[in-house]
């Protein structure tokens, strides 16, 4: 039987072969797809472009915050650090960030080949003649700084104007502002403090750096007075002769998303758009009438409320109404006599603040060029003497600046907005910033809380500045406060009631009597040999009820403190 059918079989076979090699393929194919390329996006000549220039040496710079800048740990760190991270998740390359230098040596280094990539830069024609530039990801404007009281004028004719070295808008000022000579300085910081320091009348800075190297470096008398209608489309520089470089840089940031963009801005830059000055406005209007309502149910509620006493209280009025009007005659002085004295503590704390800030500005300036000034170098005792000079005005300048805040808080000219926010990341950057004075007092400071616990938490309604102000004070008393191996922990948490931020430490603590005096102006609670001046918990009372909320206390004596910030949080949406 089995001789039988053979011959049949040979004959069917050569028709069911292309069948049977199609399923095998198809069978292939399918087994294949667990193994797809993560980067399928890039060609097979990009891949493989990639395999043969694995490492991509990048430029960075010291002090172009906050794009690229060396932190308090000595680690490189900004926005283009962020993205330059984002491009090798995407593309498989590595970026080896280079030992910081000035950006114009950065280009020197990028045009003969000593470097790869340089982030953060600026097409122009005449760079484009030197290097190949990607698609801008970020968009930054060039204003015009002046110091603080030397007017608001844009750029006069033949004014001279400070630039940092190798920056691309030298070449629009020369363009645009042909009878302004430029005064070329190594980088923005030495720009800014030459500014600062009445060296010079007029520079040009990007916002974003500006406004974080005065933030950095304390320079309190310099304002923006001018937009020049000059825009950083920041993007990515790279090798000339790596086109194919170029290529994949630019496929890969079309795959980051503007959310993603927008995030990573947010995380460095605070930028005022568009849609932030329409919603401010719009809450203002809506503030505006919620307030107009209220005062009209109030006035309603107190007529009518006056209007019932009246009737009840009519016949025992008309009996004392003598006496009465004698003692509110007396209280109306006593309460004129407060209103004028108060108002004259006010005007005079406003005025001598201002007064003072303006010379301690100039110390600190002055303390900083002679600090870094190369043609007259300093020995140790010269810098050690400099540096006590700069402590003590620095710590006079932040009591100035706690006066003129209680002064407007009192005066009710202090601005303060109710924006929802995300408690998280302000916790974690405010006690970044107070880990040095943590660690130099050998304090254990920490957020008790993980980064996906952030993600879980609700928005909170409040004033970002002067929320990070509050929280900033809590933590600089924590730390103060505390003894040598101590531990401070700050932590935010969804209430019922709304939303708690806690600053908890195991320090010295408070007695029921010092509790009572706590929020007392300029009372140091009796602890006069650390420094301080009992105003700072005064401010932060005032700015939590501002902005809808109230500070708690729980203390004992020997056993820590903790305060608790109680705070609005925003509705989720339905």
């Amino acid at each position: 039987m089995v001789l039988f059918a053979l011959p049949r079989l040979l004959r069917v076979l050569p028709r069911l072969l292309p069948i049977l090699v199609a399923a095998v393929l198809a069978w292939l194919a399918l087994a294949g797809q667990g193994h797809a390329d993560p980067r399928d996006w890039l060609t097979a000549e990009e891949r493989a472009w990639v395999a043969q220039h694995p490492v991509l040496r990048v430029g960075g710079s010291a002090s172009y915050g906050p794009f690229t800048y060396v932190d308090e740990e000595g680690r490189l760190t900004g926005l283009s650090v962020d993205y330059a991270r984002r491009l090798m998740e995407l593309t498989g390359l590595r970026f080896e960030f280079q030992p910081p230098r000035p950006f114009a040596d950065n280009l020197d280094a990028l045009a003969v080949g000593g470097l790869d990539v340089q982030m953060s830069m600026r097409e122009t024609p005449e760079r484009a003649q030197r290097f190949g530039f990607t698609r801008p990801y970020i968009t930054v404007p060039a204003v015009l700084l002046r110091r603080a009281g030397a007017g608001d004028d844009p750029l006069r004719p033949g004014e001279a104007v400070a630039v940092a070295r190798g920056y691309a808008v030298a070449e629009f000022l020369r363009d645009r502002y042909a009878t302004n000579p430029l005064q070329v300085e190594v980088d923005d910081r030495t720009v800014l403090r030459r500014l600062a320091g009445g060296e010079v009348g007029a520079a040009v800075v990007d916002l974003a750096g500006a406004t974080y190297l005065m933030r950095r470096d304390g320079i309190g008398n310099l304002r923006v007075v001018d937009d020049l209608g000059y825009a950083y489309g920041l993007g990515i520089g790279y090798r000339r002769d790596w086109p194919m470089l170029g290529r994949i840089l630019d496929k890969a940031l079309t795959r980051i998303g503007e959310s993603e963009r927008q995030a990573i801005a947010d995380r460095w830059i605070t930028q005022d758009t568009a849609a932030m000055r329409w919603q401010r406005r719009a809450l203002w209007g809506v503030g505006i009438a919620l307030a107009l309502v209220v005062a009209g149910l109030g006035v309603t509620l107190l007529w009518n409320r006056a209007l019932q006493r009246q009737v009840r209280l009519r016949g025992e009025l008309l009996q004392r109404e003598l006496g009465e009007r004698m003692r509110l005659q007396d209280v109306d002085r006593a309460r004129e006599l407060a209103e004028v004295t108060s108002k004259t503590k006010s005007e005079f704390l406003s005025q001598a603040s201002h007064e003072l800030r303006t010379p301690l500005n100039a110390v600190l300036g002055f303390s900083q060029l002679l600090a870094h000034d190369p043609k007259r170098p300093l020995d140790d005792m010269q810098h050690s003497r400099l540096r006590h000079i700069d402590e003590a005005a620095k710590h006079l300048l932040v009591l100035i600046e706690d006066m003129m805040t209680l002064s407007r808080v009192e005066a009710n000219t202090l601005s303060v907005q109710s924006l929802p926010l995300q408690a998280g990341p302000l916790l974690r950057r405010v006690v970044e910033l107070a880990q040095p004075a943590a660690q130099a007092a050998g304090i254990d400071l920490q957020v008790g809380m993980t980064p996906e616990e952030d993600s879980t938490l609700p928005l909170v309604q409040a004033d970002p500045i002067r929320l990070e102000q509050v929280l900033h004070n809590l933590i600089s008393n924590a730390i103060k406060y505390n003894r040598r191996g101590g531990w401070v922990k700050v932590r935010a948490c969804a209430e019922p009631r709304g939303f708690r931020i806690e600053v908890a430490d195991n320090g010295i603590g408070l007695s029921p009597e010092q509790r009572s005096q706590l929020f007392q102006p300029f009372n140091r609670l009796g602890r006069v040999e650390q420094p301080g001046h009992g105003i700072g918990l005064v401010i932060c009372k005032q700015l939590m009820e501002r902005m809808g909320g109230r500070i708690l206390v729980d203390s004992e004596s020997g056993q820590g403190s903790r305060f608790t910030l109680e705070l609005p949080a925003v509705p989720a949406a339905a």
